[in-house]
């Protein structure tokens, strides 16, 4: 992937569950990553089997407690000074389910979303990188985001889910969530036609 140090993606934290590196690596070859790694306030989730590789942008902003110096950045020393309370907000504030049943996020990761030259340093956004683990393929899965920043940009995201189609060609469902619209079901139909 072109202009992708690996130095941006340093472990915050500690893996908490048996989510293989490889997997949490299959995130970072994701095609929607490609340029940027993720645009502020956007998010995707891909859908294999029964994990769901989620990335998302999350503003600073809509942390609490995480900004020492209230400068709406974080950096480093900030953020591992603070990895367990942001761990706690972001545990709460995105929220993936299976019809009414909560999907259990595991590896956790998040670091410094880098600006648009690709440079390090304190970050508005954070990117956060998890995998669900549902109990089977999921039938009707939904994602529910209740962190938003403070600027008028920081209010909405667009989010983007995948998954395989029995016809080969993926599955994708595109949606904006405000905090008037936190929860959003990901795909159309209840009982949708894929192929895990």
């Amino acid at each position: 992937m072109a202009g992708l140090q690996p130095s941006l993606w340093r472990p915050t934290w500690r893996r908490t569950g048996q989510v293989t590196l490889a997997a949490l690596l299959s995130l970072l070859l994701a095609p929607p990553l490609a340029a940027h790694l993720m645009e502020h306030q956007q998010g995707t989730l891909n859908l294999r089997e029964q994990r769901g590789y989620l990335v998302l942008s999350i503003p600073v902003s809509a942390l609490v407690g995480v900004d020492d110096n209230r400068d709406r950045r974080v950096d480093e020393r900030e953020l591992q000074r603070h990895a367990a309370a942001i761990e706690r907000q972001l545990r709460v504030g995105v929220q993936i389910s299976d019809g009414s049943k909560p999907v259990r996020l595991d590896g956790l990761l998040v670091n410094l979303s880098p600006d648009e030259q690709h440079r390090e340093g304190p970050a508005t956004h954070l990117v956060m990188l998890a995998v669900a683990l549902f109990e089977s393929a999921p039938r009707n899965p939904s994602i529910e985001i209740g962190l938003f920043g403070r600027l008028p940009a920081e209010r909405r995201y667009r989010f983007t889910a995948t998954r395989p189609g029995l016809d080969g060609v993926n599955e994708e469902s595109t949606l904006i969530i405000t905090p008037a619209i936190r929860r959003q079901k990901l795909f159309a139909s209840a009982n949708p036609s894929i192929k895990y």
